[in-house]
């Protein structure tokens, strides 16, 4: 039963239970053999392993079972207040890896619990441990998150709906029942405030208030049975006070905390002095850390500068023996607070001061400042991608494939110094190596993140081979656990900067240590591995540098299911979906086309899985290896996750004038996901052709796309709702706009006439309008290629209507707004652009004036619009007999002939020609 507690198999201590109860109550005596009766123990264990697993009804049952037990059967135990504590201290412990919902569901269980013990009169009673665990599961998100999920089940919540209120009632409710509150129960639920320094302040005073508390912190020796940090007493809580004060920087707490516990003859310690720094360091004021330190050695003058700035009296605070108090801990503090608001120069003087003082940073404060320069490393990062970014703008010459590469200096100072400082550690642990290797990579130290990676692996080995066990058997390690978000972290600042050297390296090293996974995994199944897997493995992304085919047999069975491939862990390693988009991002932002056509096929598996045919939805009947089919809504966030590969890849092609390789990308994407592209890479897609002329392409590419139902919605169909601009209308309108761009205006003309039609884009002419001695076009909303269409297909509709054209009797008045929604507000620029586009791009020109009691209207004369049709007419019959009399040449026989004349001619000059240099030579 200890062995099922403490692995979590909530299902398997139930079972064991139910049938030790039930073997209780077997009558046979002529078994060989049964199972012990359940005692106190058991019945803990049970309770604790369910409440573990956030099972809080099923822990309620437990106890309501053993209750209904012991009193129908003597031989059963009763629960007593050790087992309702295991149960909630269990529950303590489930709420340390859970979310906000699942800690107000343990948290729930365990003010149930204390309820019920409230409630049993006498007969188990909570207690001072009871109560301090429910403070320890106190947080104000949890208890937001508990009001919406009950229903006033609980009285207190009906009662109090004020966190801090809450708080106080539970206090209340232990001096009520005559249970003893003692510094712990103080200090948790202080630490329970969070934020909230005002609440932990007069929960501070409450404790003060407390006479029964105050006469046993102040005799000696009568917290003998706390230890550490507790047995101070009531220092123990006003440090608790003093550190929710420190983290928001609230100095008239601190002073407040400091001046009480001044009132009741109590003196601060080190740690008390450390949140002050804090504190201090907290609101950015360095200037009076360095007081501190000098008050700290007993001058005066530094003392008075604390207290007519903040009023706390720092020396009147401290016991006469500490003074002066030169601790290493308060001057690493010290030096923390100052690196964390980029005070150099603060931590510089504090640093010469400790080495004067004879002082030396103990590991523990090696570690945090070697955090803080990380941060500054990564925050100095941010600025210089920021002023990159300025740069780019401002001189787009110079940018490469879209990237401008920042100049790392304070970043790469800071980096080397973390670096620098590493070598000091004896023994880092994971999540500092991990810091350390993101800084370095922020700072463009690719080599030196690679070695921190490259020594996790071989930790994260060392624990795979010293936790052998059963191939059931989960490995926890430290390293396994942090790898994978490191390997995540790395490859998302490889694409950030557009760095697929790198990127690819951590691929390398990444698979690598997957295939040893593997092969530990098989080992331990009693499968021999392959000679050839790990090598092929190491090579496999390294094959997307060079010039070598990808190859046709990607191990799509051990992409497509990471959880399988390494199932004695509890994350997967290897690189996964993301990870392969994240190398994808890398390789088009660094414009390295062919990585990109490489990389496509590994990213193949994640993306298949997400095909619609996979969802429980669409095929309900059939199962999946015996597992039950996911939503079809999961699968939609699970592509959403994954999509923007493909817009990196065509983007990427786009930039190269790829355009063969944008379209086979997009119908392999198609095939793959079941469902339609995103706009964005659909819209590159068009744009290189476009750019190449393609014009019949372009029109062919969006009815394939627009041919694919729409599946579910995605959040690219989420932000379009909400815009009033679906996928079709934003598809049609880039479409046209690269059309229109390049000069293809009856490509562009026949999109807009299929959009319009189909109902995606909307329609020019007012229908409904009763004025018949005009022709109203709305332009609203429209880019001004697409307006051209619109106006261009409207025209040739409406005038095509008459047989005549100089029977057209209209004037037309295009609508294009007043500007409330453009750039500068009511300064319309369709307006300027529409008129413009009418005199330059119409042949002959369409004159347009501004309709005076409307200034969002144009009005084009009905002359200009019959002048316009002629000159239509007549260019399509220009066009005709072109065609014809190409026709009849080719039909007639003239045109090879003359083709084949002056194929004979060209031939006859160029053999004169050949004897005539000839004849020079010689």
């Amino acid at each position: 039963m200890t062995t099922f507690d403490k692995g979590r198999h909530w299902k398997a201590a139930v079972t064991l239970l139910n049938a030790m109860e039930a073997s209780s109550k077997d009558d046979d005596r002529d078994k060989k053999w049964s199972l012990p009766l359940p005692n106190t123990f058991t019945y803990a264990l049970a309770i604790s392993a369910c409440a573990r697993c956030n099972k809080g009804e099923l822990a309620l049952t437990i106890l309501d079972q053993m209750e209904t037990n012991a009193s129908s059967d003597h031989t059963s135990v009763e629960p007593n207040t050790w087992v309702y504590n295991a149960a909630i201290a269990a529950c303590s412990e489930s709420n340390k890896q859970s979310r906000s919902k699942a800690k107000a569901a343990n948290l729930l269980t365990a003010l149930r619990i204390i309820e019920k013990m409230e409630k049993s009169n006498g007969v188990n009673d909570p207690d001072t441990v009871s109560y301090n665990t429910i403070f320890s599961l106190l947080d104000a998100t949890s208890f937001d998150a508990l009001k919406e999920i009950t229903d006033g089940e609980i009285c207190r919540l009906k009662q109090h709906g004020n966190f801090a209120d809450f708080l106080i009632s539970l206090l209340d409710s232990m001096k009520e029942h005559g249970i003893a509150r003692d510094a712990i129960t103080y200090y948790n639920a202080i630490m329970a405030c969070g934020l909230d320094s005002q609440d932990a302040w007069e929960i501070f005073r409450l404790c003060i208030r407390d006479e029964k508390f105050i006469e046993t912190a102040t005799v000696k020796d009568s917290q003998s049975h706390l230890k550490g940090r507790a047995a101070s007493g009531l220092v123990f809580v006003a440090n608790a006070a003093l550190s929710v004060a420190s983290i928001t920087g609230d100095m008239s707490v601190v002073s407040k905390v400091v001046a009480d516990l001044s009132g009741v003859g109590a003196k601060m310690n080190s740690e008390s002095l450390r949140h002050i720094v804090r504190a201090l360091g907290n609101i950015g004021d360095c200037e009076m850390i360095l007081a501190l330190l000098i008050c700290l050695r007993g001058q005066d003058f530094a003392n008075d500068l604390m207290k007519e700035r903040y009023s706390i009296d720092v020396l009147s605070n401290l016991s006469e023996k500490s003074i002066p108090m030169i601790e290493e801990e308060i001057y690493s503090a010290a030096i923390t607070s100052s690196l964390r608001h980029d005070q150099l120069g603060v931590a510089d003087q504090v640093l010469l001061s400790m080495k004067k003082n004879g002082l030396t940073l103990n590991q523990n404060s090696l570690k945090e400042i070697i955090l803080e320069y990380c941060r500054m490393a990564i925050d100095s990062s941010k600025e210089e991608f920021k002023i990159a970014r300025v740069v780019k703008r401002q001189e787009p010459d110079i940018s490469v494939h879209g990237i401008v590469e920042p100049i790392y200096i304070t970043s790469l100072a800071r980096a080397k110094a973390a670096m620098t400082m590493l070598k000091g550690i004896e023994e880092p642990s994971p999540s500092l190596l991990s810091t350390v290797a993101k800084a370095c990579c922020a700072a463009g130290l690719w080599q030196e993140a690679r070695s921190i990676v490259r020594r996790m692996h071989r930790a994260a080995i060392r624990e795979l081979q010293q936790n052998s066990g059963s191939p059931s058997t989960i490995v926890k390690g430290e390293f396994l656990a942090e790898l994978p978000q490191l390997h995540r972290s790395l490859l998302k600042y490889c694409a950030k900067g557009g760095n697929i050297t790198p990127a690819l390296n951590f691929a390398d090293d990444i698979q690598f240590l997957a295939s040893k996974i593997r092969q530990h995994g098989k080992s331990i199944r009693g499968l021999r591995p392959r000679e050839e897997e790990s090598t092929d493995m190491v090579l496999l992304s390294s094959r997307l540098s060079m010039d070598i085919e990808t190859p046709d047999n990607v191990p799509e069975a051990d992409f497509s299911d990471a959880g399988a491939l390494y199932s004695i862990l509890e994350r997967p390693i290897g690189l996964t979906g993301q990870d392969w988009k994240l190398i994808l991002i890398a390789a088009s932002r660094g414009g390295h086309w062919k990585v990109c056509v490489g990389t496509l096929p590994f990213i193949r598996p994640y993306v298949k899985e997400t095909h619609p045919m996979y969802a429980r939805e669409l095929s309900p009947t059939e199962s999946d290896s015996g597992r039950s089919r996911p939503s079809l809504a999961r699968l939609n966030r699970k592509y959403d996750r994954i999509a923007r590969a493909l817009t990196a890849a065509i983007l990427c092609f786009e930039a190269r004038s790829q355009y063969a390789w944008a379209i086979r990308a997009i119908d392999d994407w198609i095939e793959w996901s079941g469902r339609r592209p995103r706009k964005e890479a659909v819209a590159s897609a068009c744009r290189v052709l476009a750019k190449r002329f393609r014009g019949q392409e372009v029109i062919n590419l969006v009815a394939r796309v627009m041919s694919i139902p729409a599946v579910g919605n995605t959040d690219d169909d989420v932000l379009d709702d909400e815009l009033d601009f679906t996928y079709e209308k934003a598809l049609y309108t880039e479409a046209i706009n690269a059309l229109f761009k390049h000069g293809m205006y009856e490509e562009a003309d026949q999109l807009y006439a299929e959009g319009a039609a189909n109902g995606h884009l909307s329609w020019a002419v007012m229908e409904k309008d009763n004025d018949t001695s005009t022709l109203k076009l709305d332009l609203h909303g429209m880019s001004i290629a697409v307006a051209y269409s619109a106006i261009c297909v409207s025209l040739q509709k409406e005038t095509a209507r008459s047989s005549d054209g100089s029977s057209w009797d209209k004037d037309v008045v295009i609508v294009t707004g007043t500007g409330r929604r453009s750039g500068e507000r009511f300064r319309p620029a369709l307006t300027t652009e529409v008129q413009k586009m009418l005199q330059g791009q119409f042949v002959p020109p369409l004159g347009a004036l501004s309709v005076q009691e409307n200034k969002g209207m144009l009005k084009i004369p009905r002359e200009d619009v019959v002048a316009w049709f002629d000159h239509q007419r007549r260019q399509k019959r220009e066009r005709l007999l072109a065609v014809a009399e190409a026709m009849r040449d080719i039909t007639s026989g003239s045109r090879l002939e003359r083709a084949l004349m002056q194929s004979s001619n060209r031939l006859e000059r160029a053999l004169r020609q050949k004897i005539a240099n000839e004849d020079t030579d010689h």
